[in-house]
Parts: C-alpha cells; structure tokens; sequence
C-alpha cells in the first residue's frame, strides 16, 4: 500500500510540473525584436526632430543610435541580445539632458508603444525598468 500511495504521489507531482509553463519574458510579451525596434526608430525618429529634445542628437549617427536602443530594449526586457553600448551615466555624461527632455522621450516612447498595440502591463513594465536611468541620464 505504501508503494502504491508513493507511485500516486510521484505522478500528482510530475504532473504539476509539466503543466506549469514558465512565465513569458517581457521582451516575449511585447512582441520580440520587431517590436522593440519598431518603437526604438519611431521614438528616435520623433524626438530626432522635436525642437525640445532635436539639440541632443546633432551629429549622432542616428542608425547606430537606433540599433543601439534596440539592442539595450531587447537585454532590458530578457531578450537574448546583446548591447555593446557604453552605460547610461557614461554615454550621457557630456549630453546635458534636462529633465523635461528626458520626459519628452518617455511620453514619446510611451505614445509609440500605444499606437504600435503594446499592452498596458507591458508598457508599464517597460517604463518601471527605464525610470531608474533618469538620474543616469539628466543632468539638471
């Protein structure tokens, strides 16, 4: 009986994992590479051009940016790319990025993730991860 009662309970358990599927990665959820390339180049695109935020990114080479963002989106998220870039604090150093600029992107990027069909859980989830790199980023 002892046997038989193990064997059941060596089943239940079996069962229980093969049922359990590991949660999606947000990179998965929002959609991939696409995705975060899309809204990378729409963002880089807008605030590229923006009178408020145009100034930062004169004589940067914009295809090298965008691929760059991508690429920091996509390990950010879990996705299995690699960002060779420096770190925020340091590629931002010389920049002088005011607080409203910095702003301005995210509302931008928070647009392009809305008209490109991101979800909300997953735009709030990409937010949160990006909040922190303000005080990397400004330096007003």
């Amino acid at each position: 009986m002892r046997v038989f009662v193990m064997m059941i309970i060596a089943m239940m358990m079996v069962g229980c994992m093969a049922q359990s599927k590991p949660e999606a990665t947000l990179y998965q959820r929002i959609g991939g590479l696409p995705m975060l390339s899309r809204i990378s180049n729409q963002t880089l695109d807008i605030v590229s051009k923006d009178p408020q935020t145009s100034r930062s990114f004169e004589g940067v080479k914009m295809k090298t940016l965008k691929e760059s963002l991508t690429n920091f989106l996509c390990v950010k998220t879990g996705g299995d790319c690699v960002y060779e870039g420096d770190t925020m604090k340091k590629s931002h150093a010389d920049a002088k990025i005011t607080t409203a600029e910095f702003e301005r992107m995210v509302d931008v990027m928070r647009e392009r993730m809305d008209v490109n069909g991101v979800g909300t859980k997953e735009k709030n989830e990409l937010l949160r991860i990006l909040a922190p790199m303000k005080r990397d980023v400004v330096t007003d």
